[in-house]
């Protein structure tokens, strides 16, 4: 989908959105104005942050969408379409948890956001 390519595109310190079609561009402007964004020229971005586990012969693979570090907390953000209500959601994000607090022993904070609503939902 060209909504979610944009947001992998997008560079979150300095964006330019000169390049984005017009449909687009107020979508991602309305999420850079939400407040999981107020402090992001103090975190670390990974943009489609890709990986795999092995956990008891068994390997668990994920692609975050935006993971935004900072000194003391992540952010994890999945972007969905719209619905954030999806149970499959929470279960995928509760893994993406697990994971990179087993990788940086830092409290992980999940949040859904919908790119056609402009909401977000904290898990």
């Amino acid at each position: 989908m060209k909504m979610h390519y944009y947001m992998e595109m997008m560079d979150f310190k300095n964006p330019n959105f000169d390049d984005i079609e017009e449909e687009y561009r107020e979508k991602i402007k309305m999420f850079m104005r939400c407040p999981l964004m107020n402090n992001i020229k103090e975190a670390n971005i990974y943009q489609e942050y890709e990986f795999i586990e092995n956990e008891e012969q068994e390997d668990k693979h994920g692609v975050i969408d935006l993971m935004l570090e900072y000194d003391n907390n992540i952010d994890i953000i999945d972007y969905k379409l719209k619905h954030l209500d999806d149970e499959a959601y929470f279960k995928q994000l509760s893994g993406y948890r697990d994971y990179i607090y087993k990788m940086t022993n830092k409290p992980v904070n999940l949040y859904l956001y919908s790119l056609i609503d402009g909401i977000y939902k904290k898990i």
